[in-house]
């Protein structure tokens, strides 16, 4: 039996030097929601183009926060834009207090919580948009004015798109 000590010992001590530079992570650690994994399907039924999607902020763009996919009608002539974006460390109690977001109220989602409201940025540039908790973290959907639609019309997209969008938020939706 002493012989095995040594032998036990010196496998420990291997074992152990080959963690050095090795990161531990939890087990069922939270991965933030893709929005470009909507399924075109999902997108077609909402009446956007099932063929189109852009996903990312742009070239040399990164957002370390956020995941981002764009969505929009078929045609050449596009009066908006639906984005969806995801983020596992912002919530929708950051877009309550956000006083840059202009007529805020809570609406239903389906059986969950959410908040909608317009943003303004700059003279033209205008959303209507819905920020839905997914703890943890946030599901926004965005519908951004492409063709100076009316703050009602941008509203109403928002809220179709959402709801015809709910069953393919992640799982802590459902």
């Amino acid at each position: 039996m002493r012989k095995w000590v040594p032998a036990c010992v010196a496998v420990v001590a291997l074992l152990s030097g080959c963690g050095d530079g090795v990161e531990p992570h939890a087990v069922g650690e939270p991965t933030r929601w893709d929005p470009c994994s909507i399924t075109p399907e999902a997108i077609g039924a909402t009446g956007l183009d099932p063929g189109y999607r852009d996903e990312g902020w742009g070239d040399g763009i990164v957002v370390p926060d956020w995941a981002i996919c764009s969505f929009r009608i078929s045609g050449v002539d596009i009066p908006y834009v639906l984005v969806v974006k995801s983020s596992l460390t912002h919530t929708v109690g950051e877009a309550r207090a956000d006083t840059r977001n202009i007529d805020g109220r809570d609406i239903a989602l389906g059986d969950h919580g959410a908040f909608e409201y317009k943003l303004h940025v700059g003279k033209t540039g205008r959303s209507c948009e819905i920020a839905v908790d997914v703890p943890p973290g946030i599901v926004v959907f965005s519908v951004i004015d492409m063709d100076r639609l009316t703050d009602d019309r941008l509203c109403g997209l928002v809220e179709q798109h959402a709801h015809d969008l709910q069953d393919s938020l992640p799982n802590a939706m459902k």
